[in-house]
């Protein structure tokens, strides 16, 4: 799918119209990955979408200051040059007012569609802690495992910085380590004992598994939402 640019409404030329089926293209689009289940990158850039429409209705100034401008002449002393927006007319501006009008709706619809289907599918996970936490449980390790396959992908983890923008306020990363099939004899345990031998470097890492009973989308899905469970778990111990 293209994704759809943040100045997407003042893009090529501003015709209403054109913009409206760029803009259904593109929620067609979103509407097909969330039917699949497929929550992210589409979940985020609707709200940046929504939220930066919002503003730009508010505030023509805004809006003026996104247009092309052209040098209008020098003034001084000291010298200084005077620039002018390329956009005069209240056609054009009609234009944009009409794009916005059509596009924010349908945003906070879709956006509001993908929450639901985001809250519908946490609920239907479990994340709990593997043995004893350790005092600093910002780093360790995430198991993720769906009871209808019989692997378990492991994850290392590492919660860092603060951030306003990320799920949870804690900015997580996580990296792929490898995938082992769970049984009778291989108990999530098992699973930790085995890492924190073969990985001495942390003794008594934090471990939690996070269960599913669907084979959701890992990218797309699982992780976004494992690292919004894991900073509030975190956050929490």
């Amino acid at each position: 799918m293209r994704k759809l640019q943040s100045d997407w409404f003042t893009q090529n030329w501003l015709d209403a119209e054109y913009q409206k089926y760029v803009l259904l293209a593109y929620l067609q689009a979103v509407r097909q990955n969330f039917d699949d289940d497929k929550l992210c990158p589409d979940l985020p850039d609707l709200r940046n979408h929504y939220e930066s429409g919002v503003r730009f209705s508010r505030g023509k100034g805004t809006l003026n200051a996104a247009f092309p401008k052209r040098v209008a002449g020098i003034t001084g002393p000291p010298p200084q040059i005077a620039y002018k927006s390329e956009v005069t007319d209240d056609g054009y501006m009609a234009e944009v007012d009409a794009i916005l009008d059509f596009a924010l709706p349908r945003f906070q619809a879709m956006l509001s569609e993908g929450q639901q289907r985001w809250t519908d599918i946490v609920q239907t996970l479990t994340l709990a802690p593997v043995g004893l936490m350790p005092l600093r449980p910002e780093e360790g390790y995430l198991l993720l495992h769906a009871t209808n396959q019989a692997e378990t992908q492991i994850y290392y983890f590492v919660v860092t910085l603060y951030s306003d923008n990320e799920p949870g306020g804690r900015l997580v990363q996580l990296r792929f380590m490898e995938a082992v099939r769970k049984n009778l004899a291989i108990t999530y345990e098992t699973i930790k004992l085995d890492l924190i031998r073969r990985h001495r470097h942390l003794p008594n890492p934090a471990t939690f598994m996070l269960e599913t009973r669907r084979a959701y989308p890992i990218q797309e899905t699982l992780l976004p939402i494992a690292r919004q469970l894991l900073a509030k778990q975190v956050a929490q111990s």
